[in-house]
């Protein structure tokens, strides 16, 4: 793995990364649109499919400025204050990788096998999982001697967490929930087949939390 060094980030840059930019997307596989602000035109992911979309625009946002103005001169001392105080911010690395999928498809020949999964991938349809073109592997594996690059950006707030991230939360309630109702009906096998409500009911607020909906309150 090579590792390459980022510029330690400095008082100018801090000021310049507070630039943001407002940027829109329109996603080709299903056609959701949506805007986002970003301190650059950045690419995102569609909220909908996850598929990483490129900016059709990018406009900065008005009041702010692209050119960092002059620090005011101030003591040593305060300098050194304002060094130490705690500020937020977004660390994030890249590194290289190969997405591999592999699906079923039945055809007559090597070539209408790929023409029919490519027309698949073209639709955003390969992943469905389908008896027609069932999937078998969705894998991401590291690049044999990757580069792996640091990010590190001041922010004046952290920004709520992507859909990656709001995906992965569901999945890991869905694993919840269904190691809740395993043990909670082993629970009322030993119990003689009565399955205590209460087992159930804590069950609730992650089942919705894997479903994306509001969690509410269950009154037992």
């Amino acid at each position: 793995m090579t590792l390459i060094e980022q510029p330690s980030v400095t008082v100018m840059q801090i000021e310049a990364s507070t630039v943001r930019y407002l940027n829109q997307y329109r996603c080709p596989y299903c056609q959701n649109e949506w805007e986002d602000v970003w301190d650059c035109g950045c690419n995102d992911r569609c909220p909908d499919c996850n598929k990483e979309i490129e900016p059709y625009d990018s406009a900065l946002i008005e009041g702010e400025s692209a050119e960092t103005e002059l620090p005011v001169e101030e003591p040593a001392s305060a300098n050194v204050t304002a060094a130490g105080v705690n500020r937020l911010f977004i660390v994030s690395y890249e590194i290289d990788y190969v997405h591999r999928v592999s699906v079923g498809v039945t055809a007559d020949s090597l070539e209408a096998a790929q023409q029919l999964a490519e027309q698949a991938f073209n639709d955003g349809t390969i992943w469905d999982d389908t008896a027609a073109m069932p999937l078998f592997s969705d894998e991401y594996h590291e690049v044999e001697g990757e580069s792996l690059a640091w990010e590190c950006v001041a922010v004046a707030q952290l920004p709520e967490p992507d859909h990656s991230v709001r995906q992965l939360k569901k999945e890991q309630a869905t694993m919840q929930v269904c190691r809740g109702l395993v043990e909670a009906y082993k629970q009322g096998e030993a119990n003689g087949g009565i399955i205590d409500w209460e087992d159930l009911d804590q069950l609730i607020p992650l089942a919705l939390q894997a479903l994306g909906k509001p969690v509410l309150d269950i009154q037992s």
